[in-house]
């Protein structure tokens, strides 16, 4: 009679010790299940957060280089990676916006030079070593392009670059350097042209000087 007691007693051990350890691997595998289903969770929501915001390693911000400002006329230059976006605004609205590749911008310049109450815009850009002005005057509503004159015979002569434009009093002026000019009484230096802008939209060459180089 004691041993079946025994028994009875250790077969109710061995089932316990049993039915422990079957739920022992119950839990840990609840709490895998439920581990994995996070972490897919978490990848899943990470995919689709990219998505919505997807990443742009080559995206170009424009920066502003040149600017200038006439009444409610801004004319500005953005630059991106190969090329400039040059365009001019009236009271916030865009009215004219050109591209240019692989140019850099020097100068915007906005005048009224020949007192017509029609702004005029000079942009001065530069490509490798060789410079080039664009032109324009808002006319009657429109962005009139206009034909800035080329350097010819005795202002061309010894020409090296490093062109610049200001505006003083009415003359629009291209300064340039200048070297070996056999004409000039300077072996180097700076000669600025003084053109005068008509309401016809033509140039009058008014004067040259040749200027020394100041040193600094």
């Amino acid at each position: 009679m004691l041993k079946i007691i025994r028994f009875t007693l250790f077969l109710l051990l061995v089932s316990l010790l049993l039915g422990l350890i079957f739920y022992v691997q119950q839990e840990d595998d609840m709490e895998n299940h439920v581990n994995v289903g996070l972490q897919d969770m978490d990848l899943v929501q990470r995919y689709q957060d990219s998505l919505n915001r997807p990443m742009k390693l080559n995206e170009e911000v424009p920066k502003s280089d040149c600017m200038a400002k006439i009444e409610d006329f801004e004319a500005k230059v953005e630059t991106l990676s190969n090329k400039v976006v040059f365009s001019i605004t009236k009271s916030n609205q865009t009215i004219y916006r050109k591209e240019l590749q692989h140019v850099s911008c020097k100068q915007i310049l906005a005048s009224d030079l020949n007192g017509d109450m029609q702004p005029e815009f000079w942009l001065l850009v530069n490509k490798g070593k060789n410079s080039h002005i664009y032109a324009f005057e808002y006319h009657k509503g429109n962005l009139k392009t206009v034909q800035f004159p080329y350097l010819k015979g005795r202002q061309n002569f010894g020409y090296a670059g490093n062109d610049s434009l200001h505006v003083d009093k009415s003359y629009i002026v291209r300064s340039f350097d200048f070297r070996n000019d056999p004409y000039s009484d300077l072996s180097e230096g700076i000669r600025a042209c003084y053109y005068s802008f008509g309401t016809d939209r033509s140039f009058v060459l008014n004067k040259t000087l040749d200027l020394e180089h100041i040193q600094q």
